[in-house]
């Protein structure tokens, strides 16, 4: 099979949206490299609809600004080999340490360090969700901090699971994962597996998922600020009356909208973390009065 190679570079803030486009379109997994802007790389099957998956990319692409992120700055594309995209992507991918107790490592790949640390096995496949981004990682830096043995995890827009197992990982007792899209659940419930978690980690349908994730201890969010704020209530509803929320996918410019909509939510903050431009919240339920 013969491959077109998409490569768009971005401004930093619209690189997970294009990634989301990317891996809808039918690629079988992106790189990413530089800070600001990125540039992202996919690969597309030469097949009969290319043509009109390539169309639909790029209206995507140019929808960006609708949704209060910027336009790619670049887009090209060009023909290669099977051989080419089959390797050139998973060179990008390492074992990766977090915090003080994790170590995210791709499924390929070994790791020689620190053994005490917990291990997430990733093949991250056609899903977001490797660690390096800096919207994961800030997500993972923070469940890393926060999450306790016992404790009772949600996680909203799983992507690849990578959330969902770190929890588990750091001692969650139950972890509760769904995805809006269904791609996505499916590589996550692989990847649970590939763990050794299915009885701790359950990738619900959307629908299982509101009925089960109750009670939580920690619900976790890495998407769009826009979609934290929306989500709040319901997040709230998750949680018991001493439960954190982590938030991230939130770019510097959306960060007081968030933080006002935790405010009417009732959560306080306990923490902002930062990387380029992106920022992760910690929050917790405010006691009653």
């Amino acid at each position: 099979m013969r491959w077109t190679e998409v490569t768009v570079r971005v401004p930093a803030e619209s690189s997970e949206a294009v990634i989301a486009a990317l891996l809808d379109a039918g690629s079988k997994g992106v790189s990413e490299r530089d800070d600001d802007p990125r540039q992202i790389t996919g690969c597309l099957s030469m097949d009969d609809d290319l043509q009109d998956r390539l169309d639909i990319l790029e209206d995507r692409l140019a929808m960006l600004p609708e949704f209060d992120l910027s336009a790619p700055l670049d887009f090209n594309i060009r023909e290669l080999d099977d051989v080419d995209w089959a390797t050139a992507w998973k060179q990008h991918y390492k074992p990766l340490e977090i915090g003080e107790r994790l170590v995210i490592k791709p499924s390929w790949e070994s790791y020689l360090g620190d053994r005490s640390r917990a291990i997430v096995d990733l093949d991250p496949g056609m899903a977001f969700g490797t660690g390096g981004h800096p919207t994961t990682r800030l997500c993972l830096e923070c469940l890393d901090r926060y999450v306790r043995p016992g404790m009772i995890v949600a996680d909203i827009g799983t992507g690849s699971g990578i959330l969902a197992i770190a929890a588990a990982r750091l001692g969650a007792m139950t972890v509760h994962a769904t995805d809006i899209d269904s791609l996505p659940r499916k590589i996550a419930r692989e990847n649970v597996t590939a763990n050794t978690l299915d009885s701790t980690v359950i990738v619900h349908e959307m629908e299982g998922f509101n009925v089960e994730a109750q009670g939580c201890d920690l619900v976790v969010a890495n998407i769009l600020a826009s979609v934290i704020v929306e989500l709040l209530p319901s997040i709230r509803s998750r949680l018991n009356s001493e439960g954190l929320f982590i938030g991230s996918g939130i770019v510097e410019e959306r960060l007081p909208d968030v933080m006002s909509a935790l405010e009417s939510e009732g959560f306080d903050p306990l923490e902002i973390r930062s990387d380029d431009i992106w920022r992760a919240v910690v929050a917790r339920c405010r006691p009653a009065d």
